[in-house]
């Protein structure tokens, strides 16, 4: 037998309620992360963003300063060279930013003021300092920021034509050609100047897509880690106490029956571990005291009763718990789902061929797990109704074809139904007998063949006996008895989909009216379920 990990030999040994609490602490702190991570991918890309717009602030202002240098060059106006150095403060607030960031202790006071000076948004100032000290060494982003600093250093040449310019100008017998030479310097400048901005904008580029695959790829794991994480502490949380409570229930049966050599395994050492250990005890008991005196066989018959009643109680207990972890489960999905919206919007036709196809991996599987949660859900409520009630068998399945009533049109189904019985049961949960089984019949029917699917019912004895019969693929002979336990699955999830849980439910119904369920089925030709009823005609 495979050992398990050391952390689940552990987990399965402590309390009941720890192990809830546990569980419901892991999924919290998984989701907690994972709001840290979308929170880091959000700022992320929105400063990547801020600088997008700082280059299209800084290129406008550089090239308004130019044309206020040439036509102050033509008009000889003093305004026109005060508009020349105001357009320069944009281009040399960045300057001083860049130069205070690339120091090992900088100054963020100076830098702030730097980038407002630039003319950068108030409220993106802090996340553009934080993108360029937490990213300044990644390939992408240094190479935007050498084509910055080249950029710097070749926009710094027109202050001094600009110096000389002005000065020609006041000067007292200024020369036209003196003033003509000096303007011709501008445009090498500029030539020079729009190459280094061309870099900083295809680098700026490149450096946005590798952050954007970085962050979706980072997300999925984080959301796929949630998934896993979740569903397995759950499913081996109630793997192991369904176990337990089997094992514990044979065992009373046993008792029931007289045999006291039937005796309870002990899994665990949790509640269920302590019950099973005085069920032994109690076993051994009333083995000892009945070989001694049979007279007391009837007060013993008693205590049997009592601790039998005690485990069933127990049993509805676990149920109850694997209600609630399920349910809790539900919460953390719903967050993955609603921020991956958001991201899906606020990014829409931004986002790279990789980056919608992460996303669309990760709205598919928080829908598959959202599938399975709330399969597990409707088992744990099987039962649940207190009293049986007169149910039309007719109008149940009327119901059912109307829910279905859209993918029967879209396959081409044909139903047929014998006149089927009234009897006393649960309608909640027959109704969702006959939903599983006729909902399987359409799924898995042969391609290109037409679904024919009918229902009938007749007397056995005391129980009313259904048959639900189709065309479709059928069932190998070696799995008949496998596909009615829980999470069994003879497809995968790509050929016809589902959970593995619809038969198990059906089981679980079936044996609640005191009756049970089989298959006949031959592959390729179809299937005819069977199932059988307890209930008065």
């Amino acid at each position: 037998m495979k050992k398990r990990p050391p952390f689940f030999r552990r987990l399965k040994n402590v309390s009941i309620a720890k192990k809830l609490y546990f569980t419901v602490g892991i999924m919290a702190l998984l989701i907690a992360i994972e709001l840290m991570v979308l929170f880091f991918s959000i700022n992320t890309l929105s400063s990547v963003r801020a600088y997008v717009g700082g280059e299209g602030l800084w290129s406008k202002a550089q090239k308004d300063a130019i044309y206020q240098l040439l036509k102050y060059g033509l008009t000889r106006e003093e305004a026109d060279y005060r508009k020349f150095r105001d357009f320069m403060k944009v281009p040399q607030g960045d300057h001083r930013t860049r130069l205070e960031l690339s120091k090992d202790q900088p100054d963020m006071e100076i830098a702030r003021e730097g980038f407002l000076e630039g003319r950068v948004p108030k409220e993106d100032v802090d996340g553009m300092i934080k993108l360029f000290r937490r990213f300044h060494s990644n390939f992408y982003i240094h190479r935007a920021i050498e084509a910055w600093t080249k950029a710097d250093e070749v926009i710094g040449e027109f202050e001094p034509i600009g110096e000389e310019l002005h000065a020609e100008i006041t000067s007292p017998s200024p020369s036209q050609e003196r003033i003509n030479a000096i303007l011709r310097k501008i445009d090498p400048v500029n030539v020079r100047l729009t190459l280094s901005e061309d870099e900083f904008s295809f680098a700026l580029g490149e450096g946005s897509r590798w952050l954007e695959n970085v962050i979706l790829k980072l997300l999925f794991i984080v959301a796929l880690t949630v998934e896993c994480t979740g569903l397995t502490l759950a499913i081996t949380v109630s793997r192991g106490i369904q176990k337990s409570i089997n094992e514990i229930l044979e065992s009373a049966r046993a008792v029931r029956r007289g045999d006291f050599s039937r005796k309870a395994k002990i899994f665990s050492l949790d509640e269920i571990g302590k019950l099973a250990g005085d069920f032994n005890e109690m076993a051994e008991d009333l083995e000892r005291l009945g070989k001694e005196n049979r007279e007391v066989n009837a007060s013993l018959e008693r205590k049997v009763a009592l601790r039998t009643a005690e485990i069933e109680s127990k049993s509805k207990e676990i149920e109850q718990f694997a209600y609630v972890a399920s349910h809790d489960l539900q919460e953390p999905l719903r967050t993955i789902s609603g921020f991956v919206e958001l991201l899906q919007k606020q990014y829409r036709g931004k986002l790279d061929g990789n980056a919608e196809k992460y996303l669309d991996y990760i709205v598919q599987a928080s829908e598959r797990s959202k599938v399975l949660i709330e399969d597990l859900l409707e088992y744990s409520r099987i039962g649940r109704e207190k009293e049986a009630r007169d149910v039309d068998c007719n109008q149940l399945l009327q119901e059912v074809l109307a829910d279905l009533d859209k993918m029967i049109r879209e396959c081409g189904a044909s139903i047929k139904a014998d006149r089927l019985p009234m009897l006393q049961g649960y309608p909640t949960e027959l109704k969702l007998l006959f939903q599983n089984l006729i909902t399987n019949s359409i799924k898995f029917h042969r391609p290109g063949v037409p679904p024919e699917i009918t229902v009938r019912a007749g007397r056995q004895g005391s129980l009313w006996q259904f048959c639900i019969a189709d065309n479709g693929i059928g069932i190998e002979k070696q799995f008949l008895d496998r596909i009615f336990i829980i999470f069994q699955r003879l497809h995968t999830r790509s050929q016809y989909g589902g959970s593995g849980i619809g038969l198990a439910h059906c089981k679980k119904i079936a044996e609640l009216h005191g009756g049970r369920i089989w298959v006949d089925s031959t592959l390729g030709e179809g299937s005819r379920f069977f199932f059988t009823i307890n209930g008065v005609g």
